[in-house]
């Protein structure tokens, strides 16, 4: 093998590693990010669902419940049903 097939693929390895670690580096971000904040109540999130921010409800309650998008989706439109709101 040519100096120069070789220097290519250890460069193409090399960057193909840093994407990695770099993606890894997200995930641990993004975890750490949603660890559950008692601090959060239940009023806080059903005061988002009546100002018809869905978004915000959602956030609050991924930052309380450290839940992931989806079930703090469908968690966030329960309670949007239960106390009659619609989003």
């Amino acid at each position: 093998m040519s100096n120069s097939i070789v220097g290519a693929l250890l460069f193409v390895g090399g960057y193909a590693l840093g994407r990695v670690s770099k993606t890894l580096d997200i995930a641990r971000e993004t975890r750490a990010r949603w660890t559950p904040n008692p601090n959060i109540d239940d009023a806080d999130i059903e005061a988002a669902i009546r100002a018809k921010t869905k978004i915000e409800a959602i956030k609050l309650y991924r930052q309380r419940t450290g839940a992931g998008l989806k079930e703090a989706k469908q968690a966030v439109e329960a309670i949007a049903q239960r106390i009659n709101v619609r989003l």
